[in-house]
């Protein structure tokens, strides 16, 4: 088979043993979370995996508790899917990754839906990336236009996903541990998978249901590093500035209800990866650490791996590295993170020492690459004839952030629609 086919093999196998139903239907079988005291459970769902994940609780529910009841239609908050669910659920599409006025009734239905949970109740929270704008409930001095405007020049500043998460904190009545505050005084257990980077788990979802020892300070400070404060609305400000004052409560620094924990992620994904390219012929090495830079510059350090992992290994390997970087948005043009670390690798092949066949693959596990129909790119000898064929100037694209045209013209996209979970970034090299 060629790299393309292996690869495509390989990613497309292991990702399907993330499938968010399994990990919560066998993390419910070996967990004990139902107690013989709780008589009500309230299972909610949100975020790019929620239909999946609440399948999986719902299986589990059906069969194997019998002394406890549902409490109504659970509630899934999801971003467009096709996804089907067999259960009777209170299924609602959000608005990802910026929010809207859906992320704010998204909000409501789950707090309307909780309220009523008591001391004898659990409250089962599956939680899964992208559900920091699909789930919104901004404090009413902050209208939802500026939250809107907030987020737009957060993705394009270069903040990382746990800097935007502590800012976004700090300007809600439910992140930051406060959902899990709503939920008093039931008991409540948080099924995670993680989309953040060394699974911090304050930072998924921006931390519903999770302590947080972030503060208004420091969300202040994260606007100041990247010139966002004279761009940011004033409500905005003068909100995180009446924080730092005393005036408008902290987020929850203690949350006593609630259990949380991390059930899939960036760095499981990584051994499954590498459990699958060694069954297809290739020695896995997984790259120590996280990809969490700009997107052009992690490029160039995937390129110094190759050299010194070629260098060292004279067989078939299969470099896997993780991760989330950043874009920095001056151009006008369309793409994603993993896209753009494509096309900047394919401006710098030339600084790849080996002569053996070598393929890139770099690819977001949600499916989705920024506000593109593409989960990222793949960068091999096709694209490189391809590029030379059109005669085209990789650089004026890379300044432009133009990643997604210059890829499509080439045949060096790669597409798979939304996946149903998300553990963050993945970049799968294979050299033969």
């Amino acid at each position: 088979m060629s790299l393309r086919e292996d690869a495509k093999k390989i990613y497309s196998s292991s990702l399907a043993k993330l499938d968010p139903k399994d990990t919560v239907l066998n993390y419910l079988k070996t967990h004990e979370i139902i107690l013989p005291s709780h008589k009500t459970i309230y299972p909610v769902a949100f975020g790019k995996a929620s239909i999946s994940m609440m399948s999986g609780c719902l299986d589990y529910l059906s069969k194997e508790v019998h002394h406890a009841s549902i409490h109504g239609k659970p509630v899934v908050i999801s971003n467009s899917s096709t996804e089907q669910i067999e259960y009777d659920v209170d299924l609602f599409f959000s608005s990802h990754p910026v929010p809207s006025e859906k992320s704010i009734l998204a909000g409501d239905k789950i707090i309307s839906y909780i309220k009523s949970s008591t001391k004898d109740d659990l409250v089962i929270f599956l939680i899964s990336g992208g559900a920091s704008a699909l789930l919104s409930k901004p404090p009413s001095s902050i209208m939802l236009n500026d939250k809107i405007i907030l987020t737009d020049i957060l993705l394009k500043s270069g903040a990382s996903i746990n800097e935007m998460n502590t800012v976004r904190k700090h300007i809600s009545d439910i992140k930051g541990g406060r959902l899990a505050n709503i939920a008093n005084p039931s008991s409540c257990y948080s099924l995670i998978i993680s989309d953040v980077i060394n699974d911090d788990i304050s930072s998924i979802a921006s931390g519903p249901t999770v302590s947080d020892e972030t503060t208004f300070n420091n969300a202040l400070k994260i606007l100041e590093k990247y010139d966002l404060l004279e761009k940011t609305p004033s409500s905005i400000i003068n909100y995180i500035k009446n924080g730092i004052n005393g005036d408008v409560k902290e987020s929850i620094k203690n949350v006593d209800n609630c259990v949380n924990d991390i059930i899939s992620s960036n760095k499981l994904y990584r051994e499954q990866l590498s459990s699958f390219a060694k069954k297809n012929g290739y020695k896995p090495i997984i790259i120590p650490g996280y990809l969490t830079g700009e997107a052009k510059i992690e490029a160039l350090s995937i390129i110094e791996n190759i050299n010194k992992y070629t260098h060292q290994n004279n067989g078939p390997i299969a470099l896997i590295s993780g991760g989330e970087t950043v874009v920095n948005m001056t151009g006008s043009g369309k793409g994603g993170r993993n896209q753009e670390l494509a096309l900047s690798f394919l401006a710098n092949y030339k600084k790849i020492e080996t002569q053996r066949d070598w393929l890139l693959l770099s690819v977001g596990t949600d499916g989705i690459d920024g506000p593109t129909d593409a989960a990222g790119g793949i960068i091999d000898s096709v694209s490189i004839a391809n590029m030379k064929k059109l005669k085209m100037n990789v650089s004026t694209y890379l300044e432009n952030n133009d990643s997604y045209t210059f890829l499509e013209k080439i045949d060096s996209l790669y597409i798979t629609g939304p996946s149903g979970t998300n553990v963050a970034d993945i970049q799968l090299i294979l050299i033969k």
